[in-house]
């Protein structure tokens, strides 16, 4: 009977019309078992997984009267046009794509500034003085007063960037040496002596010649560095030896100085001070003040190098004990240095360059010019001295603020290319397992168009403008699952060949059983996926919402892909490449004859054996077996659950980071840098502190109308408090607050200390004084005597007072005017004083470092407590509530790491839910649902539980990467669990099923991630080096879990799938 039908199917093979089987095929007696015996092994063919078309007769909107899609059946027939239709399309897609990001004009990646919860106290704080400043500064421009270049300004009079040396001894004996100093000295040389340096350099005007009383002309402000005081023009050793041994013979003497110094160096509290010491003592202290400041006076850095190096560096030590002249050596020491350690293993040196620079008319332009003056000119000499090699004493390292960008850059590039090696290690992989070169470059053509046409949706279509810089991830997320699509795919082509005649009928039924089997295993998989990334739409993040949705889009638009552009690709390598020899074949004018179907029928009805490869054979003849195992399943179940376990308890002791966010790898010269700086130095004046305000004037910002994702610019409108009057009453509860800022002991710890003094900006007291006295200088306003006066502004004269009061010099160390130097608490338009406010200096918070959660806020519920405080007295006198807040958004980063730590929990139990209902909906089985929810689950503990383990805190990079984690999760467990569900037989045959149909492309999905996220792991950027160690073990647990799991639970508990629902 079997040779019977064997011979109608040959005869019926001949007459074939371009490779459509006549319905011959059709009439196969479906009664015989026999027919579907394999000859060799006697066994039925695995016939779990035939889709039978519909044989109603009848055509529906998506298939033919035969059951076979339509569309399959017209790219079947016109393959290749429409596969160069749709290379077409994504070829102009992206072309439209290029022209609309050209056109913009702008970088496409949206700042993350406004990267917070908008809601949130902090952030409406922070936005209600940056908005109202913003709009101050814009109407004082539109009434022609130009807000930073005031008349009469002068070239390169206020400071427009910064550049920091920073040194690392290499010995023991630290940078204070004959060998290390000339060294350091060098570095600071490229600077100073370069020929165009006082082009660029900020200008100090208005020197005056102390002997012959002529106005100098300008000069380059001299630096901040160590070697000004190694290298002065005059040394007294026989001074600098006299104020030593007073120190060091009798140490109360520092006290006895320390106690004298606010009267002695600031005049202030002279007399309550003196009446506390002895007139010897005083007199004592009176002279060595003269002995130390002639000495200081001449730390100028124009002489050459002091032969005694060890008198000064013991003389910096004991200035260092001095509140009151510490300032001068404080910022050159590390934190370890004393006068019992006089060896300071790290320094640093401190530049400031010029704004606006001579022919520049705006700020931009004045740095655009500086940058391509230090780029043209500096930078290959700075980094010879930032080599390893140059010398073997002194490490060198260079932080400026302008070059940061180009850093970035450089850094991006080279991380590019390990992407890119990432991505060919892909390409190579896929060529490996798909046999074809024209496939893997299609497939990874496709995965790459995921890119550029999700891009255009969302942004031009969707109009969604807040492009967040983690979108860039989804190159490697969609290569993940890009890969694993296009292998689910080629398993399915590949095993419809041993599907027999129901099937293989004609290439479009056979394509449409393909079609149907991979569409509907890919949909699930990738809906999931999509619906895990949209979980971030919970985010109020708007950088994480960003991301979210990109992604979905990403993996909606590569699903599409391969179901079309890559489907047709496969078509057209079974008409023309498949059955042909060796694999760089290439006579594509030529079809297959016979086709590659043609074959398949053949083979099976004469019992040939479908060819398999290793991977398949593994799972169906060896994994399989031994999944089904019962002893092989318990030991496999101990393992795990210990693991789960370990990693439980692992995951429970995960905590915020308590340190600095690194942005870069710990061996990058940038970095190691900022660590230094971060870790090794004192907070000293001369840093940079963020500087926190309390402001009268301002309502809450109004966010009527916010969407950050459709317009990431507008974050709201100012809100100017129309009841605010800046009349005596309120300028003299100001002026109080300022005094209980200077003097409340509970604020010690938390305001910064500058010259002996707790750094507070209260433009209050300048403009008393100058109301008083018109030439009324800084020493003036310190005294205090202004205070005994009629010193406060009426409103009727408050408009001259301040056009007259903004232009002068504020009593601050830039020098620059009034109003550039308070803009931030004093909101002078012009025409009136729409806010004031005060400013100090923190302690703690710098705009360069990034501090743990919790250490910020302790400082941050410090200041609201002050802020409750000064609407007492202050809030009542101004008739407007105050608003305490920052510029540089540490309290607003502070509820973003809350934020970022809770929504990491959230989104992954969110994701984690997405999937039982998706896959419940899919299956109609709640144990399967169940099963893969609990390995799901068990992905998520085991990642961060790993991660812990290897030493990872919860950071802002760490809680984006959890919240993420139910979306790389899900592929695996779903593809296996739809296999499952679809199969038939019972519990074991279904087992066998599932690991024979999916085996192979799970496993190859799972490697070809694996490798794609190895080169990642030598990324420079911190943030893609993590996320490689990510993607690895995220993949790895899911095939484990997936395969062992999920499998092992269906196999133990035997539940069947005759139940409904269950």
């Amino acid at each position: 009977q079997y040779s019977q039908n064997n011979n109608m199917a040959s005869s019926s093979l001949k007459d074939k019309d371009e490779g459509n089987y006549v319905d011959d095929v059709e009439n196969f007696d479906e009664e015989e078992e026999e027919e579907n015996l394999d000859p060799v092994e006697q066994k039925p063919r695995n016939r779990s997984f035939i889709a039978r078309a519909s044989t109603t007769g009848k055509s529906t909107f998506f298939s033919d009267q035969h059951g076979n899609l339509k569309f399959v059946n017209v790219i079947v027939r016109h393959p290749i046009c429409i596969f160069f239709t749709f290379f077409a399309i994504c070829i102009f897609c992206t072309l439209v794509l290029s022209r609309l990001v050209r056109r913009e004009g702008q970088n496409p990646i949206t700042e993350d500034t406004n990267a917070y919860d908008i809601y949130d106290a902090r952030s409406i704080a922070y936005d209600s003085l940056r908005i109202a400043k913003e709009d101050v500064e814009d109407f004082y421009e539109t009434n022609s007063r130009r807000l930073r270049k005031l008349e009469g300004q002068q070239v390169q009079e206020d400071v427009g960037d910064r550049m920091i040396w920073i040194y690392k001894a290499k010995t023991e004996d630290g940078l204070f040496t004959n060998e290390a100093i000339p060294i350091m000295r060098a570095a600071e040389a490229t600077i100073l002596e370069h020929e165009d340096y006082e082009k660029y350099c900020v200008l100090e005007y208005d020197l005056v010649d102390e002997t012959t009383g002529e106005t100098l002309p300008p000069q380059c402000e001299k630096p901040l560095s160590v070697m000004n005081i190694y290298y002065a023009s005059e040394w007294n050793s026989t001074v600098a030896a006299e104020v030593i041994s007073e120190f060091k013979t009798n140490p109360s003497s520092v006290d006895i100085y320390n106690r004298l110094a606010p009267c002695l160096d600031f005049s202030l509290f002279c007399d309550e001070i003196l009446g506390t010491v002895s007139a010897n003592a005083t007199a004592w202290a009176e002279d060595m003040k003269v002995k130390i400041d002639s000495i200081i006076e001449n730390w100028d850095g124009k002489g050459d190098l002091n032969p005694n190096v060890e008198q000064v560096t013991e003389f910096i030590a004991y200035m260092n004990l001095l509140f009151s002249k510490s300032f001068n050596v404080v910022f050159y020491l590390d934190s370890e240095f004393s006068v019992d350690n006089q060896k300071s293993m790290f320094s640093r040196s401190f530049f400031s360059w010029g704004q606006l620079l001579e022919g520049t008319d705006d700020e931009d332009e004045s740095e655009e010019q500086l940058k391509e003056f230090v780029l043209d000119n500096l930078v290959e000499e700075w980094d010879k001295f930032t080599a390893s090699n140059n010398n073997p004493v002194v490490q060198s390292y260079y932080f400026m603020g302008s070059l940061i960008f180009d850093i970035i850059l450089r850094i991006l590039s080279n991380d590019g290319l390990k992407a890119v090696g990432s991505l060919l290690a892909v390409f190579f992989y896929l060529r490996f397992m798909l046999g074809s070169w024209f496939l893997a470059a299609v497939g990874m053509f496709e995965i790459f168009m995921s890119l550029p046409l999700a891009w255009l949706y969302f942004s031009y279509i969707f109009q969604i403008k807040y492009f967040s810089s983690l979108n860039t991830l989804c190159i490697f997320i969609v290569t993940a699952i890009g890969a694993d699509d296009i292998f689910v795919f080629m398993d399915s082509y590949k095993q419809s060949a041993g599907m027999g005649p129901e099937v293989l009928k004609d290439l479009e039924t056979r394509m449409s059983w393909v079609y149907r089997r991979s569409g509907s295993a890919m949909l699930l998989t990738s809906a999931t996926t999509c619906l895990a990334f949209l979980t971030t739409l919970f985010s109020p993040i708007a950088g994480t919402r960003s991301f979210g949705v990109f992604a979905a889009f990403v993996i909606l638009l590569d699903y599409v892909l391969v179901m079309t552009l890559f489907c047709t690709s496969v078509v057209i390598y079974h008409d023309r490449f498949e059955t042909k020899k060796w694999c760089c074949n290439c006579s594509f004018w030529s079809k297959c004859d016979p086709t590659p179907t043609e074959k398949a029928i053949e083979d099976y009805q004469n019992g040939v054996e479908l060819k398999t490869d290793p991977i398949s054979r593994f799972f169906k003849e060896k994994f399989g077996p031994f999944m089904l195992n019962a002893r092989n399943r318990i030991i496999i179940g101990v393992v795990l659950i210990a693991w789960i376990i370990v990693a439980a308890i692992f995951s429970s002791k995960l905590e915020p980071t308590t340190t600095a966010e690194q942005f870069l790898d710990d061996d990058h010269p940038l970095q190691i840098g900022a660590t230094i700086l971060t870790e090794n130095f004192p907070q000293t004046q001369e840093d940079r502190s963020s500087k926190v305000h309390f402001i009268w004037g301002l309502d809450e910002v109004d966010r009527a109308g916010v969407n950050q994702l459709l317009d990431p610019e507008n974050v709201g409108t100012a809100s100017f408090n129309s009841e605010f009057t800046f009349d005596a009453q309120c300028q003299t509860a100001i002026l109080s607050a300022c005094d209980m800022l200077a003097s409340d002991p509970d604020l010690k710890e938390f305001i910064l200390l500058r010259d002996g003094s707790r750094s507070i900006d209260c433009f209050v007291q300048e403009l008393g004084a100058f109301n008083v006295d018109n030439n009324a200088n800084c020493l003036d306003v310190r005294i205090g005597d202004w205070q005994d006066e009629d010193w406060q502004v009426s409103s009727d004269n408050l408009t001259t007072t301040m056009e007259a009061f903004v232009s002068k010099r504020a009593c601050e160390p830039d020098g620059q005017s009034v109003r550039n130097y308070y803009q931030n608490i004093m909101g002078w338009d012009g025409s009136g004083l729409r806010y004031a406010g005060i400013s100090i200096e923190s302690s703690i918070l710098n705009e360069r470092r990034v501090l743990a959660e919790d250490t910020v806020r302790v400082h941050y519920d410090k200041f609201i407590q002050v802020a409750e405080k000064f609407d007492e007295n202050v809030g009542k006198a101004c008739k407007t509530k105050t608003i305490m807040t920052d510029l540089d958004q540490k309290f607003v980063f502070m509820n973003n790491q809350r934020i970022y730590r809770t929504s990491a929990v959230s989104s992954s139990m969110i994701g984690v839910l997405v999937s039982f209902v998706v896959i419940f909906i899919a299956t109609r089985k709640l144990h399967l649902a169940f099963f893969a929810t609990v390995s799901i689950f068990s992905v998520l503990i085991s990642v961060i539980g790993a991660v812990t383990i290897a030493g990872w805190t919860l950071g802002v990079i760490e809680a984006i990467l959890f919240g993420i984690l139910a979306g790389f999760s899900v592929d695996y467990v779903i593809h296996l669990a739809h296999a499952y569900s679809h199969a038939e037989g019972d519990v074991e045959e279904r087992v066998m099923a599932a690991y024979a149909e999916m085996g192979t492309s799970v496993f190859s999905g799972m490697l070809t991630s694996v490798v794609a996220s190895i080169p990642l792991f030598f990324c420079t950027l911190t943030f893609f080096a993590k996320f490689g160690t990510f993607l690895c073990l995220t993949i790895l647990f899911s095939w484990i879990f997936a395969n062992l799991g999920f499998m092992g639970l269906l196999a133990t508990f035997k539940i069947s799938m005759d139940r409904k629902c269950l």
